[in-house]
């Protein structure tokens, strides 16, 4: 088990890994003790045996609970050093007498002699088989104090782990937290209960053993359940180190019209309502108007308005009066909404702020306030949506140029369709579509993957890109706002962050790369989004025809759903028309892109 833990490469707990892989070595200090007890009854070995695995028990306690308060206080950091530098202060006071019964339990087992008793003497009467077996002895004051250790680690893990104050509110890594912590208590009691058991005569250490390491297995499976994709996909906050507020935590929408502006606003309320988040829509309108935009396009205003997941006040309150008022009020409430909705236990907090046509003179002072990192935070659990109508900068191209060389700007009117209609179709024909793109390398094609990110973040869908670092689709979008990037390597083994928006994983491992295709899938559940996969004949070229065959078939087979765009790249002046045709065969559309055209020519549909 301690070699899973190792070589798992996915798991969201990968920065905490160390400690998991430590508390699982110390429990091999368990069956060492019986196995001296079995084979080489020596009373000084089995008295240090089972001294060294009261030790680990202890040991074991102390790693989890320091993680525990770690998670407890993340982002903050938090150690034993900095908790013995200010002990007065309630959370390290705490741990700091979390530690007491781990460490009294350690110094009366190797102190206190009678608390231990290796004898010959020692028998217990093993139950399953009718035999008796040589025995440990342990005073009833050792046995309290476990008592007591136990006790306390399961008290103190589980009023720590169910008042987090991190952002550690996604259901999936707290469940999982919540199947380890359950597996550890479950294994310190049934021990507890085991040794003392055979203390009196009567042993079931065998069967205890065995559901001990079955209690095991189920933490580690724990532990690799959420993997650390969903941070990487911004869904939850990484446990890593990640200083840098992520642009995409901040947009400003620029729209032509009402109606434009609506279906936006609505893709970024659901998907936060989805994910359990609090959403603020600050309109510009009255509230009968937003609650009537909102609901015609398939918000569940009322219902969402009951369960307190959505709030309908005017921009008037949030400027604390009209024409924008006191710009400093704004993102002070903003950052008490931030306060508020963590206390509330929600997953993060969205933000809607329509100001249509209204902006304020200076113009650059405004723009500094727009684009004011204050807006959001360093673990992303704020994201804001600014919303302005196009006549706001009318005459002032300037201003508007200022305002997207600092926050990422979507132009509605230029941007919405801006890949769909190169090839005479819609967003909404486009999207869900699995679609060919057969390029010649000579074609310029970066620049249609570039023209789909920006019409998928035009319309608020995720995009993400399976590409290698060679390749032009690299450099062209490695800029772009949003988008996630799996960059194919030979160079690691295993997944690793390389930044906040890549993430190298190996070239040569089909099953992880499809791995990772369908953990992104997952993560995105609710969430329409794109995928691109640059490309095919690289991996008819390192794998075979009939492997890259098999892998493009499976990767399609978890995109089936139609909220997911896939789109892979083929270079077909690099292979045969039997091999173009076996792959066209797997696609929706086909989109033909040679030198010289300057849009592709579709296919079929």
């Amino acid at each position: 088990m301690v070699l899973v833990l190792i070589r798992e490469p996915l798991s969201y707990f990968r920065p905490y890994k160390s400690y998991f892989e430590a508390i699982y070595v110390f429990f091999f200090a368990f069956p060492i003790s019986q196995l001296a007890l079995i084979f080489y009854p020596d009373e000084f070995l089995i008295r240090f045996t089972t001294q060294a695995f009261a030790a680990a028990a202890a040991i074991i306690a102390i790693l989890w609970g320091l993680l525990v308060t770690k998670l407890y206080f993340y982002p903050e950091k938090f150690s034993l050093r900095l908790a013995l530098a200010n002990p007065l202060r309630k959370t390290n006071f705490a741990y700091l007498l979390y530690l007491i019964p781990m460490i009294s339990l350690v110094i009366l087992a190797i102190v206190d002699t009678t608390s231990i008793d290796p004898s010959a003497s020692r028998v217990a009467f093993y139950v399953p088989d009718n035999t008796y077996y040589r025995a440990i002895g342990f005073s009833n004051l050792l046995l309290a104090l476990a008592a007591t250790v136990i006790t306390t680690f399961t008290v103190y893990q589980f009023v720590t782990l169910s008042r987090l104050r991190s952002q550690l509110k996604d259901r999936e890594v707290r469940t999982a937290l919540r199947v380890i912590s359950t597996s550890f208590v479950a294994i310190a009691a049934l021990l507890l209960f085991g040794y003392s058991l055979s203390s009196f005569g009567y042993s079931l250490l065998g069967s205890v053993h065995l559901v001990c390491v079955i209690l095991l297995v189920v933490a580690v499976r724990g532990f690799k359940k959420p993997t650390f994709l969903r941070a990487f996909l911004g869904l939850v906050p990484s446990l890593g180190p990640n200083p840098a507020v992520m642009r995409g935590d901040q947009v400003v929408l620029i729209y032509k019209s009402d109606e434009a502006k609506i279906a936006p606003i609505v893709r970024f309320v659901n998907e936060g309502v989805n994910q359990q988040n609090r959403v603020l829509y600050f309109h510009s309108n009255d509230e009968a108007t937003a609650r009537e935009e909102l609901s015609r396009n398939g918000v569940d205003v009322k219902h969402d308005l009951t369960k307190g997941n959505l709030r309908l006040p005017s921009i008037d309150s949030l400027y604390q009066g009209e024409n924008l008022l006191d710009e400093e009020a704004a993102i002070s409430q903003c950052q008490e909404l931030a306060n508020e909705t963590r206390a509330l236990g929600k997953n993060g907090l969205r933000i809607v702020i329509d100001y249509a046509d209204n902006t304020k003179r200076p113009y650059q002072k405004f723009v500094n306030h727009i684009a004011d990192s204050r807006w959001s935070s360093q673990d992303h659990y704020v994201q804001v949506m600014m919303a302005f109508a196009d006549r706001a900068f009318e005459d002032e191209r300037a201003t508007l140029d200022l305002l997207k060389s600092k926050v990422p700007v979507i132009d509605l009117a230029e941007s919405g369709d801006l890949f769909s209609r190169t090839v005479g179709l819609t967003h909404d024909e486009i999207a869900g579509q699995k679609i060919l793109l057969e390029y010649d390398p000579l074609s310029g094609y970066e620049k249609i993957l570039r023209s789909l990110a920006t019409e998928a973040a035009s319309n608020f869908e995720r995009v993400v890109l399976f590409t290698r670092k060679e390749s032009p689709i690299h450099s062209a979008m490695e800029d772009e706002v949003g988008l996630k990037m799996f960059v194919l390597t030979s160079r690691v083994s295993y997944p690793k962050v390389e930044s906040e928006n890549v993430v190298l994983i190996p070239a040569f491992d089909s099953s992880l790369i499809l791995d990772s295709m369908n953990k992104t899938i997952e993560a995105y559940a609710a969430t329409p989004f794109t995928m691109i996969f640059d490309n095919i004949s690289h991996q008819i070229f390192t794998l075979g025809t009939e492997r890259a065959h098999s892998f493009v078939r499976q990767a399609l087979e978890l995109m089936a759903s139609n909220r997911i765009t896939g789109v892979f790249l083929l270079n077909y002046p690099a292979h045969d028309e039997k091999t173009v045709s076996m792959f066209e065969n797997l696609f929706d559309l086909e989109l033909l892109y040679r030198p010289g055209a300057r849009v592709p020519e579709l296919g079929r549909n």
